[in-house]
């Protein structure tokens, strides 16, 4: 006697399928939102790009007019023109290291806090010696408190009041930008006395034959031109969610309308199978003047002919 075991039951999950309605909308709104990351990147990249142009062109411009104007011999002359050269709105600070035993100079925008932004440059450049792309996160408000607790330390309540209110509204103006991150861009050149008259060495470059007089480090910054471009990002980032959204609303409106249609024809097509032929198929008054009415127009005399056939082939039919 052979015992047969009956195989197992195999249960068949039915197939999960994304609905015309979420189809529709994936089709209409990914594209529009792939257009605005799009958008997004190339503003990005161009962003960086004009800033960096602009950068180089206006650090260029500074340092050719201090490299064959600039005597480093002379102290009032590098004052002033130093300080004039700093006044203008992009140049963040200027560094002029001449050749042999003549003082550093380096003025900034802020020339309260020249010798913390200093030691960031020198740390920078000795990481980087042909380095142009300069960020130093803003610790100036922490230097301040730091110079603050030292004088306490060693002064304790005899500290001059003049200093020590100094030290306070320095630490509470510089508070609001503290942890920022601060951006340069640095250019750097070499100025060399010849025959011929001042020559420029950019790094890299081969040292002519002269007299090296000074090495000029510029750095320029581009806040107010960056927010602009990051302002002009915004906008285009928030015109196309804006108009994603609205794609969306109107893709939502017409699938419902379609799917509405395709459910009545599928419900017409279930009673039609259990031989319920009597009732028309229910649309919107109207009609639909599309492809979809004319589906609509084909099912329903389909289904008149097969009421008529049935009712043909009934007992007491007529012909």
């Amino acid at each position: 006697m052979t015992i047969t075991t009956p195989a197992p039951l195999r249960v068949t999950r039915p197939e999960r399928r994304l609905s015309l309605r979420t189809k529709a909308l994936l089709i209409s709104v990914l594209p529009i939102l792939g257009l605005g990351v799009l958008l997004a990147a190339l503003l990005t990249a161009q962003r960086r790009a004009e800033v960096g142009t602009i950068s180089r062109s206006l650090s260029a411009s500074v340092a050719s007019v201090l490299a064959s104007t600039l005597d480093v011999t002379d102290l009032t002359q590098v004052n002033v023109q130093l300080r004039a050269a700093v006044a203008s709105p992009s140049v963040a600070f200027i560094d002029v290291q001449p050749a042999g035993e003549a003082p550093r100079y380096f003025f900034s925008d802020e020339p309260q806090t020249d010798w913390l932004l200093r030691a960031q440059l020198d740390a920078f450049l000795q990481a980087q010696p042909g380095g142009t792309h300069l960020e130093v996160p803003d610790t100036r408000a922490q230097a301040y408190r730091a110079a603050q607790a030292a004088l306490e330390d060693t002064w304790g309540v005899g500290a001059p009041q003049s200093v020590t209110e100094h030290l306070r509204d320095a630490v509470a103006r510089l508070s609001a930008t503290e942890g920022q991150t601060q951006v340069y861009e640095v250019t750097q050149l070499d100025v060399y006395d010849t025959p011929g008259g001042r020559v420029l060495r950019l790094p890299g470059e081969a040292a002519p034959a002269g007299q090296p007089l000074f090495h000029l480090a510029i750095g320029v910054t581009l806040g107010s031109l960056n927010t602009a471009l990051h302002r002009q990002l915004l906008l285009v980032l928030l015109a196309c969610a804006v108009t994603a959204m609205i794609a969306a609303l109107v893709a939502y409106w017409a699938v419902r309308r379609v799917v509405g249609v395709i459910l009545a024809i599928t419900e017409a097509a279930q009673q039609a199978s259990l031989g319920q032929l009597d009732g028309p198929i229910q649309i919107r008054p109207g009609g639909r003047p599309d492809e979809l009415g004319d589906l609509i127009s084909a099912i329903e005399r389909l289904r008149v002919s097969l009421h008529l056939a049935l009712s043909r082939l009934r007992p007491g039919g007529r012909p």
